[in-house]
């Protein structure tokens, strides 16, 4: 079941700013203003520039060589990390990202944020309230059997750490992770400890069918992210 929602004035307080201070459509402008507003405020809510430039780039590089792509992302939090997915796949007219979050409040944040900055954008956000807890498997049933989502081209991973093993073996195992499509995982030096197993299971020499990079972040604090492009080799679970 949902968890019951708690208030969090942080995040109300950013979704009533930038829906207010940003026209409707306006991508890059939301996500310009949702840092700004967060760090100034010392709100703690957003990724910050460099973590969405590296988000923004890992979710171009799952692209497909044409037509709409499909981006799914599991914690989205208030919408930031949202928003940097979305300017990766604008120009990409019919695509949809997928964003999945545990926390409500949140979640709903995110609804306001988001579905402002993509209206009229040719770019579908589909928001789903899922808690880590929730079985994957039946996520993805109703995925396919609601929305007909049956691939992604990229993922992203910003829930409870301790799940993301467990969540990326399921999706590999229903063949929903295309080919040439990417993974990107935050906190990995931050939470190295916590991520260990999952960064083994993506390394390049793991023989699990990925070219894993990790690329180090200044900003907001030393830390590092991971990018994994999976390569559809055969996959022992």
């Amino acid at each position: 079941s949902f968890p019951a929602a708690r208030a969090d004035p942080a995040a109300e307080m950013l979704a009533r700013h930038v829906t207010a201070k940003v026209p409707a459509g306006e991508v890059e402008a939301a996500l310009a203003e949702f840092v700004s507003f967060s760090e100034s405020r010392g709100l703690g809510m957003a990724l910050g520039e460099e973590k969405g430039r590296m988000l923004e780039a890992a979710v171009r590089q799952g692209l497909p060589a044409s037509g709409p792509a499909v981006v799914f992302e599991a914690g989205c939090h208030a919408g930031d990390g949202t928003l940097s997915a979305v300017s990766a796949v604008r120009e990409r007219a019919g695509s949809v990202v997928v964003s999945t979050e545990g926390n409500a409040k949140w979640l709903d944040a995110a609804k306001q944020v988001v579905g402002h900055a993509t209206e009229g954008t040719g770019v579908k956000f589909l928001p789903l309230a899922f808690h880590e807890s929730e079985d994957l498997d039946t996520f993805l049933d109703e995925l396919q059997e609601k929305h007909g989502i049956s691939r992604f081209d990229s993922v992203i991973f910003d829930h409870d750490e301790k799940y993301f093993l467990t969540h990326l073996k399921v999706i590999l195992s229903r063949g929903f992770l295309r080919p040439g499509g990417t993974v990107y995982v935050d906190n990995v030096k931050r939470k190295a400890k916590q991520l260990r197993k999952f960064i083994e299971f993506v390394s390049t020499r793991s023989g699990h069918g990925f070219q894993t990079e990790i690329k180090s972040v200044s900003q907001p604090y030393p830390d590092a992210v991971a990018i994994s492009v999976f390569e559809g080799s055969p996959v022992e679970l």
